[in-house]
């Protein structure tokens, strides 16, 4: 009887007919299957989402969720066409609006309107700061098989709805419409089925969720909110807060001082919760960092399957407890954990250990699940209060994997056997990761006998020159630690061979001239003497899979010429910069064709290779910065540097390669005298300057620098500045270069600037982007460049770009050129602007493309969605001898090796 009474009141709730209707027409159905409401009243503008309608619709009513009994405000629902942006049909709900059984405020149309199949439409409620209360940005899967939802939308004002929020399945208001279900499949007027599907990704070893939360809102950003990159936001109970702000100019930042859930609701929580690549099998580790600023019970970390949790921590009575209730650690108020947990998939088990030290091992999961698909973050129920938390990381594969990020400053992790060693603060790199391991004496991490080619992986630094070290990695002593710098970070790799019975050796991703006989293997990593050590892995080998990247045939530019691409690494989810879930709403044309990739694959980097140097690209202009925290540090890792030291290092055709940095000096690359003569020019000659893979003009590495104004900021005049560049000079002869050429970005043509840049040393400028898709007007850029640049003495490089437009940054501002204007500019470019620079110019040789990879910021030439190879393929035609060729992308399956970390396809 309950359940039949239910099955009615349901009927009843998503079927109507409209009182003034014929009595025999087909009944009108809300698209809704459930009510939708929230409290949210600080926003004045248009809210909605988008849709596409699965078949035919006609629809007859408009409406709108009501929140807390009854509307008093006046609210326009319209339906928009997103070919035209002009809406299609309008009705305005007030508080004498009928309503239906669950809760929707509708009115009818004065004539129906049919919606067409497969065609993007978007529907708006007007609201008011104030006003009604409404549902923030949401999941609203619960509705009709008719449509499929996209995004959220939103404008402020009366406009069109241009603005995109959230994932497929989510939106504001929320505002619903009816339709007449005569004719529609019977299976499109069932409730579409939503349930989550797993995440399957062929990753042996590797991450699968790394998150800093660095820099969550890209610096344009207008709206109110921010979006949290690949995690599933529930804000019932607070909100999540971070520094910096991340907004231009004051909280432009790449670096994270710190994240938090804040919790102000007795009676519900904040939780993330973000899907990872099933795991069936094997080990799994889970890491992370917290820190409470008052008691809060029930507060918990989980990872799940798709319905319930396996590993689960919770917050009671002042202790860090298993779910089960055993009490693993007390915690007190502001002061900072870190908890590693191991699951053991197929025996149900769990070890956990708090600040390094193991607190239980062999715990057993809360549910024997198959399978761990997501983990999961919450704040306490009935409990308020403020949770810190950075990192969190899962990962597989690694025998060994430890960065010290979640071990107890002032002692070593209780696997690891030490003598005088203790791991300490050291701000070398971004937030969190500042944990390393202080050496004085020794330290070693034994291990499981590994078999077959296995990898070890460390870095390593020098205090004191003059004190002995030593480093040894499965039985390979690197040889010749006398001769590194001194308070310089040193990355080594050494791959062992079994079959060989040698190892190769790399340093800063580069070979060392000889192998090295490797008779004696050692299940161990061990440091011994005065050093910091940091980023210890050890792996199994995999050789390249048979459908692995084909190998690159390269058609370089025709002699003089020489293309450098300027590039932004933002792409690697949850520790580079706002996400893909940006990009995601305009994946129509923004979609690469490496689909969501992690940046620094090694796997994904050879794809960009292989389009770059059959596309006559000679060289990669990388952004590279320092996160300003690590200021008056060495330099252990840099910020967005994963497609270097990561990507283009370790790929299989990186000898094929050439790359260039840029000191982004914006929100980053923070420096002074004494930090730029002793931390940054050390570390760009031994990482990047001496690698044979850099690009250099006779011998001259070249590099660049991005903000004049942040640089005179930083060393107080302009005779400082030259200095600093002096500096640089002076470091590079005494490293056996004949010099260094550096660049410096400027997009206009003030002389005054460009004087300026002359009388501290820089040797040539150009623009990052001309900020516009209209190649006429980056003609005339280029021409008044270059004419005030004459002027004063002065030289450029030629710089086209294929467009501008942030739109998926906040900011819609500009568009693309098409790839035959494109082609026209390129060949103007060669043709008849290289030829009147003055002839020592480097502007005759190097054309300056932007942009490679900026899919947020909107300047492309990557392959994707947009053009396909067609920019790639214009330079091709304008610039190399051309010929047969065919453009090759990856396919689903290889695409699954390399994108891991954000959830979606």
């Amino acid at each position: 009887m309950i359940n039949k009474t239910y099955r009615l009141a349901l009927a009843a709730a998503t079927l109507f007919t409209f009182s003034s209707a014929n009595s025999n027409a087909a009944p009108e159905k809300n698209f809704f299957t459930q009510s939708y409401t929230g409290a949210r009243t600080d926003f004045t503008g248009n809210v909605g989402y988008e849709f596409v309608p699965e078949t035919k619709l006609m629809v007859t009513a408009l409406g709108r969720s009501v929140s807390g009994g009854r509307l008093q405000k006046t609210h326009q629902v319209t339906l928009w066409d997103t070919v035209t942006a002009k809406p299609l049909a309008t009705t305005t709900i007030s508080m004498t609006s009928k309503m239906d059984a669950l809760g929707y405020a509708f009115q009818p149309l004065a004539h129906p309107l049919l919606l067409a199949k497969d065609r993007r439409y978007r529907i708006t409620s007007s609201e008011m700061q104030g006003g009604d209360p409404m549902m923030d940005v949401a999941d609203i899967n619960k509705h009709a098989s008719v449509a499929t939802v996209g995004t959220g939308v939103y404008q402020m004002g009366n406009a069109y709805p241009s603005a995109k929020y959230g994932r497929d399945e989510q939106g504001y208001g929320v505002p619903t419409f009816y339709f007449n279900t005569a004719g529609v499949k019977p299976a499109l007027l069932k409730a579409a089925s939503h349930g989550t599907a797993p995440l399957i990704r062929d990753i042996p070893t590797g991450y699968l969720l790394q998150c800093s939360f660095l820099s969550p809102r890209p610096y344009c950003w207008q709206g109110t909110d921010s979006l949290l990159s690949g995690w599933e936001v529930d804000k019932s109970g607070g909100n999540y807060a971070f520094h910096p702000t991340c907004l231009y100019p004051d909280g432009f930042a790449f670096h994270s001082d710190w994240f938090k859930l804040m919790d102000t609701n007795t009676g519900a929580a904040v939780t993330l919760k973000h899907q990872i690549a099933r795991q069936t099998t094997g080990q799994m580790t889970l890491e992370f960092r917290f820190k409470m600023t008052k008691r809060m019970d029930g507060a918990r970390w989980q990872l799940r399957d798709l319905q319930q949790s396996a590993i689960g921590l919770v917050t009671a009575g002042g202790n860090l407890c298993w779910e089960n209730g055993k009490a693993l650690a007390p915690y007190e108020i502001n002061r900072e954990y870190g908890v590693k947990v191991i699951a053991d998939i197929a025996a149900y088990t769990a070890d956990v250990f708090v600040d390094g030290s193991l607190k239980a091992k062999g715990l057993p999961f809360l549910h024997h699940v198959k399978s761990l698909d997501y983990f999961l973050v919450k704040t306490g129920g009935a409990a308020t209060g403020e949770m810190f938390l950075s990192p969190v990381n899962t990962y597989k594969g690694y025998t060994v994997n430890e960065m010290f990020v979640t071990s107890g400053v002032g002692k070593a992790p209780t696997d690891w056997s030490v003598h005088n060693a203790s791991v300490r603060e050291f701000e070398c790199g971004a937030k969190p990761d500042i944990f390393s391991l202080r050496v004085m004496g020794v330290a070693t991490k034994k291990f499981t006998p590994t078999h077959g080619r296995t990898v070890f992986e460390c870095r390593f630094l020098l205090p004191n020159k003059a004190a002995s070290a030593h480093v040894n990695l499965g039985g390979v002593n690197l040889p010749g630690m006398s001769n590194y710098r001194q308070n310089l970070w040193y990355m080594a790799k050494v791959i062992t061979n079994p079959v060989t019975k040698n190892a190769e050796i790399f340093i800063n991703g580069k070979p060392t001239p000889t192998r090295v006989a490797w008779t004696k293997p050692v299940s161990s990593v061990r440091f011994a003497g005065n050093l910091w050590v940091d980023d210890v892995q050890v792996y199994p080998w995999r050789d390249y899979p048979a459908d692995y990247v084909p190998a690159p045939k390269p058609t370089p530019a025709k002699s003089p010429y020489s293309l450098g691409v300027q590039s932004c690494n933002l792409w690697r989810e949850g520790t580079a910069y706002a996400g893909w879930d940006y990009v995601y709403p305009y994946r129509d044309k923004r979609k690469p064709y490496l689909g969501w990739y992690d940046e620094g694959s090694p796997e994904e980097t050879d794809w960009e290779i292989k389009w770059q140097v059959e596309h006559g690209v000679t060289f990669e202009q990388h952004c590279w910065y320092r996160p300003n925290n690590a200021i008056n540090h060495p330099i252990k890792d840099g910020v967005l540097d994963q497609g270097i030291i990561k990507g283009l290092f370790n790929a299989r055709y990186s000898k094929m390669a050439k790359f260039t940095i840029m000191c982004t000096d914006e929100g980053a690359c923070e420096t002074n005298p004494q930090d730029w003569r002793d931390n940054i020019t050390p570390y760009w000659i031994e990482y990047f300057f001496k690698d044979p893979r850099y690009f250099k003009v006779n011998g001259k590495p070249v590099v660049s620098i991005y903000s004049l104004s942040s640089w005179q900021r930083m060393f107080g005049s302009n005779a400082n500045c030259r200095q600093a560049i002096l500096t640089l000079r002076n470091a590079c002869k005494q490293a056996g270069f004949p010099g260094v050429i550096v660049l410096m970005e400027h997009r206009g043509a003030d002389r005054n600037v460009l004087q300026t840049m002359k009388d501290i040393g820089v040797d040539d400028c150009y623009s990052y982007t001309w900020g516009t898709p209209d190649v006429n007007v980056q003609r005339n850029a280029n021409i008044a460049q270059r004419d005030a640049a004459a002027a004063v003495g002065f030289h450029m490089l030629p710089s086209i770009s294929m467009g501008w437009d942030r739109e998926a940054w906040g900011v819609h501002d500009g568009g693309w050129a098409t790839a035959a204007d494109y082609q026209s500019l390129a060949q103007w470019t060669k043709d008849r602007f290289m030829p009147s620079l003055p002839t020592d110019s480097l502007g005759r040789h190097i054309v300056m493309l932007a942009n490679w990879n900026e899919f947020g910021e909107g300047h492309f030439l990557m392959p994707s969605t947009l053009t396909g190879f067609g920019y790639l393929d214009a330079l091709r035609t304008v610039f190399t001898p051309g010929g047969e060729h065919h453009d090759a992308a990856p396919n689903a399956r290889q695409k699954r090796r390399f994108t891991a970390l954000y959830p979606k396809d």
